[in-house]
């Protein structure tokens, strides 16, 4: 069982953070809210809101909505939390995991991670789940893209 956390100011409007014993899903919130509006019948999704949404671009990376400020945020209220914490005493962080910026995109890539279509065949996504061992390094490169 997770826990649903709330989303801090400078996560807003792109990521929420529900922590689980292993993992963590990092929500791409304005997308996941645009979803239900559609599947309510409230209206289309837009090409802004579907630009908010996790993109894959290969097996392990995907462009990632909002900003590195935003999703630093996300990955901090993760390793705050103590179900993180305890995965720590034990756990070890991946290689391969990491964040850059590439002509002006975010890209994340997450090897111990899955991602989560809310529109079957649709190639935006609404969640990442990231294995613990992928944060720390997706984390620290955070940092650094923000000097």
């Amino acid at each position: 069982m997770g826990a649903i956390l709330e989303a801090l100011l400078d996560m807003e409007p792109w990521y929420s953070v529900e922590v689980r014993r292993e993992s963590a899903y990092v929500t791409a919130t304005t997308y996941i809210r645009a979803y239900y509006r559609q599947r309510s019948g409230e209206g289309d999704i837009t090409h802004d809101e579907k630009a908010a949404a996790w993109l894959p671009v290969g097996e392990h990376t995907a462009v990632a909505p909002g900003t590195p400020q935003a999703l630093a945020s996300a990955l901090r209220q993760i390793i705050e939390h103590r179900a993180y914490r305890e995965w720590l005493a034990s756990g070890s962080h991946a290689g391969g995991a990491g964040a850059e910026l590439r002509d002006g995109q975010l890209l994340v890539t997450a090897p111990t991670s899955r991602w989560y279509e809310e529109i079957e065949g649709a190639p935006e996504k609404s969640h990442i789940e990231f294995g613990y061992e992928d944060v720390g390094p997706i984390l620290a490169d955070l940092q650094r893209l923000n000097g």
